[in-house]
């Protein structure tokens, strides 16, 4: 194999225009294909992320009263007749849910009185239910404790005065108090920055209304719920039906709704499995079509080393009708093919390799992309690699049937 290393380097320094531009294509290659791959996984790890609620059997509901001085106590009957429904488990009022697409944010803050952004710790989703919310939900404690009835209060939503305990998320929990507890800490909010909120517990998940559009775990799962209940005259449940049962519970609810007021305008009914498609529906096209890209810029750069070599191949046929007659076996013949391509391809990895880390600092930069690890790059440069040789093999099969007598003659 050494013996051809020489006139290996001979013969590419003739054909050094097709050599370089194959190299390009090859680092162009890793260099996109590398970081589209990493992409489309980030991104498919991000589509199906727990939001921390029991989505199975769950749905939500909507509704706007008409009346709306009737408003106050129409919480309670509705939860009392959904709860002894048939199909439904359990139902939770509440003023949004995960992947909704909108919901309530405040700034969250260690330090009283911080209303500047520069002062904050960031924007927080803000969850408000009562103290069957964390069980309706299936939502999981990892510390303290869950809310109790005397910790719930009456307001409105996305407004001030708030309640004095809190439940965090673990990101959250993690981010503002690393490497200790966040139980009895207090966080100050935006809507009410000098009323201090002790945190109570931390929830092991619960993602926010806005985490589709990103892949940032903290803008994902950052978020804390208050016990509060809102007597307005617009209103959002969240219903868990029995095992199986989801169909015949969504259908239940609306009528149970509709005999305890039916002056009320409801909104569609949603399955949080048919929220989360809706919600991550660019994001399967991009992968899609990202997907689709790389296949193209593979099979492209295939049929290119399959074409260089298989030019190279009926320009050195007289050379390799010479090798033929001194004694190269076939197998010396692919050899010396293959060795060719790997030192082509090893060239382009080398150089992708650098441009894929340099591209995906770049889009890091920009886009808020995360870095790339060592282990993909090297993983990709070792598939390019492969895909070469295979993609070299073709002609170089060729190349070693060539009949010695009639290469050298036609020569």
């Amino acid at each position: 194999m050494l013996n051809d290393i020489a006139p290996i380097f001979a013969a590419l320094k003739r054909g050094r225009l097709g050599a370089g531009l194959l190299v390009l294509q090859i680092a162009l290659t890793l260099a996109v294909v590398g970081n589209i791959v990493f992409i489309i996984g980030v991104r498919t790890a991000h589509l199906t992320a727990s939001t921390g609620v029991d989505e199975r059997d769950m749905f939500a509901l909507g509704y706007r009263l008409d009346d709306t001085e009737g408003a106050r106590g129409q919480r309670e009957t509705d939860l009392t007749a959904l709860r002894a429904a048939p199909g439904i488990a359990d139902a939770v009022a509440t003023n949004s849910y995960p992947l909704r697409g909108s919901g309530w944010t405040e700034g969250v803050s260690l330090r009283p009185g911080a209303k500047e952004i520069q002062a904050q710790q960031g924007d927080v989703a803000i969850y408000a239910f009562d103290e069957r919310g964390v069980g309706a939900l299936g939502l999981k404690l990892r510390e303290g404790r869950d809310f109790t009835r005397g910790d719930v209060t009456d307001g409105t939503f996305n407004r001030a005065p708030l309640p004095p305990v809190v439940l965090v998320t673990r990101s959250l929990a993690d981010r503002l108090f690393p490497g200790r507890s966040a139980l009895g800490q207090t966080v100050f909010l935006t809507a009410e920055p000098n009323r201090p909120l002790r945190i109570i517990g931390v929830l092991d998940r619960l993602q926010t209304g806005n985490a589709a559009t990103t892949a940032d775990v903290s803008a994902a799962e950052d978020s804390i719920v208050i016990p509060m209940t809102d007597h307005g005259p617009r209103g959002l449940y969240l219903i868990r039906a029995q095992p199986g049962k989801i169909g015949a519970a969504m259908a239940a609810a609306a009528e149970t709704l509709r005999a305890a007021n039916p002056q009320r305008t409801f909104g569609k009914v949603r399955p949080l499995s048919e929220i989360r498609a809706t919600a991550y529906e660019r994001d399967r096209a991009m992968a899609i079509s990202l997907t689709a890209i790389c296949f193209i810029l593979v099979f492209v750069t295939s049929l290119g080393i399959v074409g260089l070599t298989g030019f190279w191949v009926e320009r050195r046929k007289r050379q390799i009708g010479i090798r033929r007659a001194l004694g190269a076996t076939r197998l010396a013949v692919i050899r010396y093919f293959l060795v060719e391509n790997a030192m082509l391809c090893g060239a382009g990895v080398i150089i992708g390799a650098i441009a894929a880390w340099a591209f995906n600092a770049w889009l890091g930069d920009r886009y808020g992309v995360p870095a790339m690890p060592a282990w993909m790059i090297a993983t990709s440069a070792v598939a390019i690699i492969a895909l070469g040789q295979v993609s070299a093999s073709f002609p170089s099969s060729r190349a070693a049937r060539v009949d010695p007598a009639k290469a050298i003659r036609a020569c």
